[in-house]
């Protein structure tokens, strides 16, 4: 039976402070978020503890860093940091097949997307708390992202460049709501660097997690693969497409998580797939550069995980007959998975939690599903998780 296994300490994925913490820690902890400046004295009695007892236990907050100087200073609860692209989406579907050379009946729509901003919609609507470090122009397009955003992301560490425009993506869907092409004006995207990450430093050292697409330039990467290497901060990286590839450093130990497609696979190593062997190969590889955990998909064949302890599993997706759109479907993906991580739940049921956001995502106009919420999606593994153990069982 498909069961999400909660870990306590799954280290690196949660530190969550409810699970870090003993049960003394805790009280001592919610005293000093009421009234930073009590004394040890006077916690010791509220809480009917020993002053030495109060004395070792603030030593030890101070330690895992929940507080820190005096009067104890709490700090802020950490939140996962999304970093990357937003932008504003037009989608243009079309009535008949394309016709080159000539006008095209389409019906069109405008939402507002980003993989970063995706995600970041996505777990927030999952329930968790969570911060999008983004660039923006300060236009129309970036008011209209904030206002469609901000009821599941925190805003406040979006730099606005007044000289700049907010990124745009256009794409042209087939009558049967696949992607045939797509435009992107992503220059903003240039400064989302180094110098820019560093700007954030102090702020990301205290994230649950970090997230990260690649539409930031290859030295910010590189950045904050040493930054969550040094402060043992689980890093998600995801790939935009094939050309951002070239982001992506040579050295990737500190990257926690790989959520790669085949074909960007193929561009980041300048190989070709021709067999399952090469693909397993491609995975391999992806380890030996220093990644804790890749997972690579291809499409609506078998996903591949593949982790540094030796395991090596596939997953089949599931195939939705009821496709509307595509365009969310990765990020809703990655979004499951992150959660899942979050929540401290184990690699192979984060994954289910992936396919089964990915699979309700494509039945949707919308590219994050307005009825997304944490309780309904963990139901919704579970049924995948049952509904694919069933047909192994009628076919055996």
């Amino acid at each position: 039976m498909f069961y999400l296994r909660t870990i306590v300490c799954y280290h690196p994925y949660e530190r969550s402070p409810s699970i870090l913490l003993s049960e003394n820690e805790r009280k001592v902890l919610n005293q000093i978020n009421h009234d930073p400046f009590l004394s040890q004295a006077v916690i010791a009695k509220q809480l009917n503890l020993s002053r030495s007892t109060v004395a070792g236990i603030i030593s030890s907050l101070i330690q895992k860093q929940y507080i820190q100087g005096r009067a104890y200073i709490v700090h802020p609860t950490s939140d996962i940091y999304c970093i990357g692209a937003m932008n504003v989406d037009r989608i243009y579907q079309l009535e008949e097949e394309l016709i080159l050379s000539t006008s095209n009946p389409v019906t069109s729509s405008v939402t507002i997307g980003g993989v970063a901003r995706n995600i970041a919609e996505n777990l927030g609507r999952l329930e968790q708390s969570v911060s999008l470090l983004s660039l923006a122009g300060d236009d129309a397009d970036y008011q209209m992202i904030k206002e469609q955003s901000q009821a599941f992301v925190k805003f406040d560490h979006v730099k606005l460049i007044t000289e700049a425009v907010t990124s745009s993506y256009t794409a042209i869907l087939d009558p049967q709501g696949q992607m045939q092409v797509a435009f992107a004006d992503m220059a903003i995207c240039e400064a989302m660097d180094h110098h820019w990450i560093e700007e954030y430093t102090a702020i990301l050292q205290t994230a649950k997690l970090l997230v990260a697409d690649l539409n930031i330039q290859k030295q910010a990467v590189e950045t904050l693969i040493q930054l969550a290497a040094n402060h043992q901060i689980p890093l998600i990286m995801i790939p935009v497409s094939g050309p951002k590839m070239k982001h992506l450093p040579h050295q990737l130990k500190g990257i926690s998580w790989l959520i790669v497609n085949q074909d960007e696979s193929e561009a980041y190593f300048q190989q070709k797939v021709k067999n399952e062997a090469d693909f397993i190969q491609l995975a391999q590889q992806w380890l030996e550069r220093g990644v804790e955990n890749i997972l690579m998909t291809r499409g609506t064949d078998t996903t591949l995980y593949a982790n540094q302890e030796g395991q090596l599993e596939f997953y089949q997706p599931p195939i939705n007959p009821k496709v509307v759109d595509v365009t969310g479907a990765g990020d809703s993906y990655a979004a499951g998975i992150i959660y899942g991580l979050a929540k401290g739940y184990a690699p192979q049921d984060a994954i289910y939690l992936g396919m089964a956001n990915a699979y309700q995502t494509v039945q949707s106009p919308s590219t994050v599903r307005k009825d997304l919420n944490a309780q309904q999606l963990e139901h919704e593994a579970q049924q995948l998780y049952q509904n694919q153990n069933n047909q192994k069982e009628r076919v055996k």
